[in-house]
């Protein structure tokens, strides 16, 4: 095992105790209280202050910002005052879980968009689209609210002190809730089943949470900071992140202010062919690529060049690679590469773990001599009981059992590939390689699915489409950060539970409330248009435009699993080999190729560090690395602070 990479693990494990301990009262009640701000406050920053988005990654800014006010300021002036009132780390990070699930679900998660499609169909339909004779007799009655008023005011507001029209919201609310109880079942579930084999087997880095775990580390009981928030490079690392964030920021008030472009673009003209490169600066990305294993890095920015090439490559071969779909990585060739690589990266996943996971069901079956673990019992539960609501629920919609089982199956292989992306790869952002939707269509047709089958899987754009967060990557870090915490592994389940049901009711309530008395087209032009306008036009074009089962379509996803194999054979075998297979399947997907130069950067810091500063200098630079990812996101946080105060809108610091 390289020296880095062994201290990329020791980072968080020395700094743990030993010993479990019972989650506090007062641990839980301030979690879930932390909970049901974040689902008040992260929506109205989305939706009214409309500047960074503070839960657009699986590492939140918002939450990290709103930890650090209270392990920076609130908590050492509760030592200050009495060493019996402050919380204790455990409790600290206890909070962390709470606000770290409920930031999932809150905005683009699911409420965000969940809302506006529930309604889109309706308020978008014209005599031109025909969205009325399409989707209107093929939508069930409950998926979707289609009075005319409730739709038109939740779009363009209300009467003043009319309200929020709740009896047309509730059934449709009640039945997607039960939904939505099911997916995260399916997700807490499947994440603790594996948390086991990723956590004490493979020992994955998870990079993004190693900032909250050390802003809590004591190096002495009465110490009142963290020696990290006590570091001078940890602080000069910050500074490097501050000063550009708050000089854009500043631009949006007083356009004299220089102009500080972290975002470029380069055109490479190829023939008849134009690519485009992205060449992004984003100071949290550079620090996660330093933080995770060098050939990972080098793979990621590798796979993502290649994958931007492979298109107009071929084409200019005469090899036909297909039209992009919709949210996919790119041409179908790219994508269902992607899409076959992670297939194959799921499997392999499931196949690790396959003993973890069959006790777990062996012990929740009660037969004779499984162990019988009681976490791991739950976890099997969760996910069984999951699945099995989620394909009832889709098949209740209008879909076909079959429909139900392949569009649940490709969402949890998209989902699990790209949390282990977050978890191994740093990687806080990312999208499908290809929606689960399109995997269904390719694999039936439009005949198969049929009219009332696709227009279910319109309203299914709400939770697996878009994919930029997800419950499941909050749910991982929520577990290995639970193990920091060294809290009973029986509380975790509660706490997620209790989070998610407050930071869902909380933040649909705020959602609506500001919907129907601001209108939501004045809140966010892609969440209340573009979103539900993606969605129905995607099902109206399937209908009109029927989808037919194509070889070439199936070939191309098998090419990539057949590539990921090889490329994991290889990397199990040869020491030395520079291209890591978790880049193959992840690296098209849009965020990675938005980003790639940030990580190219980070892996290019880490290199030289290594090679020209050895192990020391590596030490000293995690400390930096971390402080560039507390700037970033103090910078977007204080400067959502100042919108808010001064009514401005769209100062938009980082897109991720």
């Amino acid at each position: 095992m390289p020296m880095a990479e062994e201290h990329s693990r020791s980072v968080l494990e020395v700094a743990a105790p030993t010993s479990s301990q019972p989650m506090t009262v007062r641990a839980a009640v301030l979690g879930l209280l932390m909970a049901g701000v974040v689902g008040f406050v992260f929506p109205y920053a989305n939706l009214v202050i409309r500047g960074t988005r503070p839960a657009n990654t699986s590492m939140p800014f918002g939450t990290i910002a709103v930890f650090f006010v209270l392990v920076a300021i609130l908590n050492p002036l509760l030592k200050l005052i009495s060493r019996r009132l402050a919380l204790r780390r455990g409790e600290l990070l206890v909070i962390f879980v709470a606000a770290l699930l409920a930031s999932a679900v809150v905005t683009w998660g699911l409420v965000g968009q969940l809302l506006p499609i529930m309604t889109g169909a309706t308020y978008y339909a014209t005599p031109e689209n025909g969205w009325l004779e399409l989707f209107g007799d093929n939508t069930v009655e409950w998926l979707a609210v289609q009075d005319e008023y409730p739709v038109r005011a939740f779009y363009e507001a209300t009467r003043a002190g009319a309200g929020v029209p709740w009896d047309a919201w509730a059934l449709p609310l009640g039945m997607w809730l039960l939904f939505a109880a099911a997916l995260a079942a399916t997700s807490l579930g499947l994440m603790i089943l594996l948390r086991e084999q990723w956590i004490e087997h493979e020992r994955l880095v998870y990079p993004l949470i190693w900032l909250p775990v050390q802003m809590v580390d004591e190096e002495r009981p009465g110490t009142l900071l963290a020696p990290l928030l006590r570091n001078r490079l940890f602080w000069i690392g910050a500074l490097v992140a501050i000063v550009p964030s708050v000089m854009i920021g500043l631009r949006h008030y007083y356009p004299f202010i220089p102009n500080v472009n972290l975002r470029h673009s380069v055109t490479i003209p190829m023939q008849r062919e134009i690519l485009i490169l992205r060449l992004w600066i984003n100071f949290s990305v550079i620090a996660f690529a330093y933080l995770i294993n060098a050939d990972l890095g080098f793979s990621l920015s590798f796979f993502a060049l290649l994958s931007a090439f492979e298109t107009p490559v071929l084409r200019l071969a005469g090899v036909g690679v297909g039209a992009k779909e919709i949210y996919s990585a790119g041409s179908q060739a790219v994508s269902n590469q992607a899409m076959g690589g992670m297939i194959f990266l799921v499997g392999a996943s499931i196949w690790a773990a396959r003993e973890d996971i069959g006790d777990a069901f062996r012990g929740l079956a009660g037969i004779a001599g499984a162990p019988r673990d009681p976490v791991q019992m739950a976890g099997a539960a969760c996910l069984a009981g999951g699945l099995i609501g989620m394909i009832w629920w889709l098949n209740a919609s209008g879909l076909s059992i079959i429909a139900a089982v392949l569009l649940v199956f490709a969402a949890m292989v998209t989902f699990t590939a790209l949390t282990r992306a977050a978890v191994q790869g740093g990687v806080p952002v990312s999208r499908a390689a290809l929606i689960p939707q399109s995997f269904v269509l390719h694999a039936l047709g439009s005949g198969g699915v049929g009219p009332r089958g696709i227009t279910s899987l319109a309203y299914s754009f709400a939770w697996c489409a878009d994919i930029r967060v997800f419950l499941m990557p909050f749910a991982a870090h929520g577990l290995k950060v639970w193990d920091e915490a060294r809290a009973r592994r029986s509380g975790f389940l509660p706490i997620a539970a209790g989070a998610i049901a407050i930071a869902l009711a909380v933040s649909i309530v705020t959602t609506l409330t500001m919907a129907y008395s601001r209108g939501g087209v004045s809140l966010s032009s892609w969440l209340f248009s573009g979103n539900p306008r993606a969605a129905f036009n995607y099902a109206a074009a399937s209908m009109q435009n029927p989808v037919t089962p194509s070889l070439s379509w199936w070939l191309w996803m098998l090419a990539g699993g057949v590539i990921m194999w090889a490329l994991t054979g290889v990397h199990m075998r040869f020491i030395g080999w520079p291209l890591h297979p978790l880049g193959f399947a992840i690296a098209p997907t849009q965020p990675v190729q938005d980003l790639w130069f940030s990580i190219f950067i980070g892996w290019l810091i880490k290199s030289w560090v290594l090679r020209y500063g050895g192990y020391r200098v590596y030490d000293s630079g995690i400390r930096v690395m971390l402080g560039l990812i507390l700037g970033q996101f103090l910078a977007c946080a204080a400067w959502l602070v100042v919108d808010a105060i001064t009514g401005a809108t769209g100062n938009m610091i980082f897109v991720y």
